[in-house]
């Protein structure tokens, strides 16, 4: 009997750090996940605005762009994009460049491999230095 009772306890002690250790984990992602979300309040000083600009959000979330000029709204509209589009445009980077099989392995490498033949990084860097 005084080894079931042993036993016992060891298992709720075990069941209860689990259940910690889990608690914690889901915690941590949910922090590291929400970090990652844009900012849609306040303020932000940025060096390469002329003058100044603004993004607001209608009821739907979707961001309404005004500023001083046009340079200063496109400088707007690449943050808006950088804060909410960041990881598919580093996604249609990479599959442009043919570096895909970096994120997903070798299931990507027949794409990669196919990309790699235009070589349009090569070309992209070639364009802009000629700019």
């Amino acid at each position: 009997m005084q080894k079931n009772n042993r036993l016992l306890v060891w298992s709720k002690r075990l069941l209860l750090i689990v259940l910690v250790l889990l608690v914690l984990a889901v915690a941590g992602a949910w922090l590291y996940l929400r970090g990652s979300l844009a900012q849609l309040e306040g303020t932000r000083r940025a060096a390469g605005l002329e003058t100044s600009a603004s993004i607001a959000r209608d009821a739907h979330g979707v961001p309404v762009i005004s500023g001083g000029s046009r340079n200063d709204v496109a400088y707007a509209t690449g943050f808006v994009h950088a804060q909410e589009r960041f990881f598919q445009m580093d996604l249609l980077r990479r599959v442009a460049a043919g570096e895909l099989a970096e994120m997903f392995g070798e299931r990507a490498l027949p794409l990669d491999k196919s990309h790699r033949l235009h070589r349009l990084r090569a070309r992209a860097e070639l364009a802009l230095s000629a700019l």
